[in-house]
């Protein structure tokens, strides 16, 4: 028996509030999607812990959403019987299978097919229930109106976990990479020439997070100056070489998968975990370059989200927010996962991901340049949009806008503290001392913010809000 079956066995016969940890209870209420969410995890919005608050763990509880979100639908007929996954059934034509849309009507369920049987929620005996695929269909031909039509759904973030092996010669798509593990350290190389061997990082363990990062004594590669992209990006360079600086010694390769965010990357140390921002905006823009389907072969663009395409025409959206962080910070939990399958202990997902980003990096510039790209228009929207708004910028000197960006690209200070520095008889002072707690930030900022000053990169303009640039 399945670990699967035998959780929807257990819940047989229960109702609502036995499979619910929240408050979401109501015997009135429709509970098919809210049961078969909590029973297989998702948490994606719209959830019952939006719905009705509480501490308990989020379920999705609309039927169009998760069918939305499944990678692969289709016709019942066309189902693997042999599969477990999800079935749906509504009016035939509620369904536009081509673009996996369900309309929001009344008359619609969901369930969960399982070892020859369909297990749902019944609405009218407030209980859980286990039928026969034709008496789930027979019983709502019965009760809804117009012809009814059973739908598959393969189960969303399912193909988030890629095949992976440790050797090129089994890679049916893409760049292969060989991954050597030696002590607690990874290297790769591509198919089987060695000449070309690189390193990923080291293992490490940081509380209960696990995964891997580079010593600073370990950075290899190109390395971001902002007199190389002055020309393109004027004084923003000088702001990006600043917070590089702190970041990762401004090398462009380096990866760190061990945090919360489960992946970070490059000079700016883009996370994974923010949506419309940081890291799935530098890989919507990779996924657009040829050279993509070399590198991540499985990643697609699809109405403007990144998704992940399995080999058998399924899509998953990896772009669908999740509470599922620290507090219940709301984050791209599956385009997380497609980096970094595990988050408490080593898996190879990562290190490859790992291996094909870097490597990216460290053979073709236009990852590099790409990488500026996206920090510039980061930094520059985040200046206009937040940072002046917030904090009366123009006509701030530029070492002032750079520490306040630093402060909030890092996340180590809450808007009412960089007011209150801002106040203080030295503000430049008391935003590089904010929060005493990151004395290595603190000693970084402090010596390459000398450098720079010293060089006359920075010291000499003022922000100017109107136009959004240094003058």
């Amino acid at each position: 028996m399945s670990t699967l079956i035998q959780r929807l066995e257990d819940s047989l016969g229960k109702d609502i509030s036995k499979i619910c940890d929240g408050k979401f209870h109501q015997r009135s209420a429709n509970h098919c999607a809210h049961y078969v969410s909590h029973i297989v995890g998702l948490d994606f919005s719209y959830h019952c812990k939006e719905f009705k608050g509480g501490n308990g763990t989020p379920a999705n509880v609309r039927v169009q959403e998760i069918f939305a979100q499944c990678p692969k639908v289709g016709k019942w007929s066309d189902a693997d019987l042999s599969d477990e996954q999800l079935i749906f059934v509504t009016k035939i034509d509620n369904v536009d299978l081509d673009n996996k849309k369900m309309l929001n009507v009344p008359q619609k369920h969901i369930g969960i097919f399982a070892g020859g049987f369909v297990y749902h929620y019944s609405n009218s005996r407030n209980e859980v229930v286990k039928w026969p695929p034709q008496v789930f269909l027979k019983e709502f031909d019965r009760i809804y109106k117009g012809k009814q039509g059973l739908f598959f759904g393969t189960f969303p973030g399912l193909d988030l976990d890629l095949k992976i092996s440790p050797t090129s010669e089994s890679v049916s798509r893409g760049l292969g990479f060989d991954l050597d593990k030696q002590g607690r350290q990874w290297f790769a190389s591509t198919g089987s020439n060695s000449s070309d061997r690189f390193y990923v990082g080291r293992e490490t363990k940081s509380g209960n997070y696990i995964g891997l990062f580079m010593k600073p004594n370990e950075y290899y590669g190109q390395i971001y100056r902002a007199q190389d992209y002055s020309d393109r990006y004027d004084h923003w360079a000088q702001l990006m070489e600043l917070t590089g600086y702190c970041e990762s010694k401004n090398y462009f390769n380096v990866i760190n998968t061990y945090d919360s965010a489960k992946f970070t990357f490059g000079f700016y140390q883009l996370a994974a975990h923010t949506a419309n921002d940081n890291l799935i905006l530098l890989f919507r823009a990779l996924a657009k370059l040829p050279r993509c389907s070399e590198y991540f072969p499985e990643l697609v663009i699809h109405n403007g989200h990144l998704h992940r395409a399995d080999e058998n025409g399924g899509m998953t959206d990896l772009e669908v927010e999740s509470q599922t962080g620290p507090g219940g910070r709301r984050q791209l939990q599956r385009f997380m996962d497609y980096l970094n399958a595990k988050r408490r202990e080593h898996d190879m997902q990562e290190v490859l991901q790992s291996a094909r980003i870097i490597h990216w990096t460290n053979e073709h510039p236009e990852l590099c340049a790409l990488q500026v790209e996206v920090a510039f228009d980061i930094l520059q929207s985040k200046m206009e949009k937040r940072y002046a708004r917030w904090y009366d910028l123009d006509g701030q000197p530029d070492i002032i806008c750079a520490l306040i960006a630093d402060i909030h690209h890092q996340g180590r200070a809450t808007k009412n503290k960089v007011k209150a520095a801002l106040r203080s008889a030295n503000p430049k002072e008391a935003l590089i001392t904010i929060n005493s707690t990151y004395a290595g930030r603190i000693a970084d900022l402090r010596t390459k913010l000398q450098e720079m000053e010293d060089n006359g990169q920075l010291g000499h303009k003022t922000y100017d809000a109107v136009l959004n640039e240094f003058r």
